[in-house]
């Protein structure tokens, strides 16, 4: 075990990589107690199931690859579905109008990223490449395309492809094809008919070759072009009532198929006719970043060009920078960047080695890294610590999930607000201060997502009612005196929300936090009840004894002892993440 390495080494991880993970105490404190290394390799894994990162409770483990199972699951009446059933049809491929919901869809991937037997870190690598590095917008794909776009990359990293392998798998997608319209380019009589901006967006969004250290006129002229002419004989085939969708124009399917042949509804597809000199088979070359890419149809010359592509100088130095700043550091520097790409070479495309090396590494760790949250971490970070069941994911109501909440924040898996340039960022989330205003609002206004502590749910149509019950004393440790004290459960939640070792739990928080607690009501109502200024403070030195009523206020808030055998109290719980959640620790993380 290294000296340096503790529990705040190991939340840290969980909070910038899982979305904090659904793991319990015990399980931080083993990791805490093992070697980096050793941790780290059980923490994070591309597994679709990572029993000791999201321990199984039922059956939804079994479907956790893959969104299609998961929306096949909670729509229907499956004995494995524990979905309230009211809410089942929020879950169902098609929406009310018989056509595919992209709502639905986003409702999917926010549950499943909450659902214990479901590996958080592998969802939240799928959502780095389909919604901000390899990005496409479902109004492009329409909602099944993306489905399997973002299902795809799930199984390719589950297997354990490498980063090259994986981008081939997306940039020889159909839902790629659909949304850059490429899938119209063909090659006719030695004629080029289509357009070039998947040929660009390939090199320099997939694998980050920008073209800065290639000439220009070589690298518009030659390498955009003869890319163009690579992708050509990419068309789609659609099924008739494809999904049970009753719009045809829902119903394209992946994958492409790369022949000449018939589809369902009867189009006549020249994917293998219509490609770049189909007519030599193998040996049909174009020349891109200076290498000759052959192949007799588009597949075949995406699988040599990813090669060429992510072996690329701009590459190799521009992809592990993308990654981290993606996950862990808005604050990277030429030294910083130096050593990651250091790393990308020596993991040789292997992006879970990459990551889990950086995951220990003093870089990560270190007083000068500084991650802003975007409204995906900031919201599935505190729904994932105040979740404390499966039961009770399924059985609130949907207007207790966090979809509507991020919605309202900027943020809607497979909408990403630069289009094909990616999602909200962290810097962006800071940069907006209607974010937090809205944010504010929902914690300030609408408490009672995070309060409310018990309710009932049917699992049928008229079936029997069933009631769950948040039961924060199960997983709250006792104190010293084997109670629940106050002053303990403050600093329990803090870590648990923030997960800073308490770093930044000062005695304004720490006061506000123990008077929810204890009483149920503001800190500084309880020292005056009958100041109803808003602008009151207590500053920490009076808190500290300088003030004499709150000092004494916050000594009799922190010896106090909580009931968590009453909806009371594990209510009074709720009330305090209401408060933790929107101290500025909720909106950013540091490395040390």
């Amino acid at each position: 075990k290294s000296k340096d390495w503790d529990e705040t080494h190991v939340r840290r991880v969980l909070r910038a990589f899982a979305y904090g993970g659904l793991t319990t105490d015990a399980q931080i404190e083993n990791w805490a107690g093992m070697k980096p290394a050793q941790a780290i390799a059980q923490m994070l894994t591309f597994e679709v199931n990572n029993e000791r990162l999201s321990p199984s409770e039922d059956q939804n483990s079994a479907y956790c690859g893959s969104l299609a199972d998961l929306q096949a699951l909670w729509s229907s009446d499956d004995p494995d579905n524990r979905m309230t059933w009211p809410d089942r049809y929020r879950y169902d491929t098609l929406g009310g109008n018989l056509q595919l919901s992209q709502t639905n869809l986003q409702r999917t991937w926010s549950k499943a990223v909450s659902t214990r037997g479901c590996n958080p870190f592998l969802h939240k690598m799928a959502l780095f490449l389909t919604n901000y590095h390899a990005s496409i917008h479902v109004r492009n794909t329409r909602a099944a395309l993306i489905r399997d776009y973002y299902d795809d990359y799930v199984s390719a990293l589950a297997s354990g492809q490498d980063f090259i392998e994986v981008m081939t798998v997306g940039a020889s997608h159909a839902a790629v094809a659909r949304a850059y319209r490429h899938q119209d380019n063909s090659f006719r009589n030695g004629t080029f008919y289509g357009n070039e901006d998947f040929a660009r967006e390939y090199l320099q969004l997939f694998f980050g070759v920008l073209g800065t250290t290639e000439d220009p006129d070589y690298y518009e002229t030659v390498s955009i072009k003869n890319n163009a002419l690579a992708l050509t004989g990419m068309n789609l085939d659609k099924e008739t009532d494809a999904y049970g969708s009753t719009s045809s124009g829902d119903w394209y399917v992946s994958p492409i198929v790369f022949t000449d042949h018939v589809d369902d509804t009867g189009r006549t597809i020249r994917n293998q006719s219509w490609h770049y000199q189909n007519e030599l088979g193998a040996g049909s070359c174009v020349e891109i970043l200076h290498a000759d890419i052959c192949g007799a149809t588009a597949d075949e010359k995406l699988q040599a060009l990813g090669q060429v592509a992510g072996n690329h100088p701009e590459s190799l130095d521009n992809i592990p920078v993308k990654l981290v700043g993606f996950f862990a550091d808005d604050n990277l520097d030429a030294g910083k960047m130096d050593e990651l790409r250091g790393s990308w070479v020596e993991a040789d495309f292997d992006l879970l080695a990459f990551v889990q090396k950086y995951a220990v590494s003093t870089a990560f760790h270190h007083a000068s890294t500084f991650k802003y949250l975007t409204a995906f971490d900031r919201n599935l970070i505190a729904q994932n610590a105040a979740t404390l069941t499966n039961e009770e994911n399924f059985a609130k109501p949907h207007y207790h999930a966090p979809y509507d909440r991020m919605r309202f924040q900027g943020v809607e898996v497979f909408e990403p607000i630069r289009n094909v340039f990616g999602h909200q960022t962290g810097v962006d989330a800071a940069n907006n201060p209607y974010i937090f205003k809205n944010a504010y609002y929902q914690n300030a206004q609408q408490n009672f997502y995070h309060v409310t502590s018990q309710g009932t749910y049917t699992l049928a149509d008229g079936g029997p009612s069933y009631l769950w019950q948040k039961d924060w004393g199960a997983v709250i440790p006792l104190d010293g005196d084997g109670q629940h004290g106050v002053a303990a459960v403050s600093d329990w939640l803090w870590n648990r929300f923030i997960g800073d070792g308490g770093k930044n739990f000062d005695l304004i928080a720490k006061a506000q936090v123990q008077s929810l607690l204890a009483t149920g009501r503001d800190f500084g109502f309880e020292v005056d009840p009958d100041n109803r200024d808003p602008e009151l403070f207590y500053s920490s030195a009076d808190i500290g004894g300088d003030h004499a009523a709150a000092a004494a206020r916050f000594a009799e808030h922190g010896a106090a002892v909580l009931d968590l055998s009453t909806v009371e109290g594990n209510e009074r719980v709720g009330m305090a993440v209401n408060f933790i959640t929107m101290t500025p620790y909720a909106f950013a993380m540091e490395g040390q």
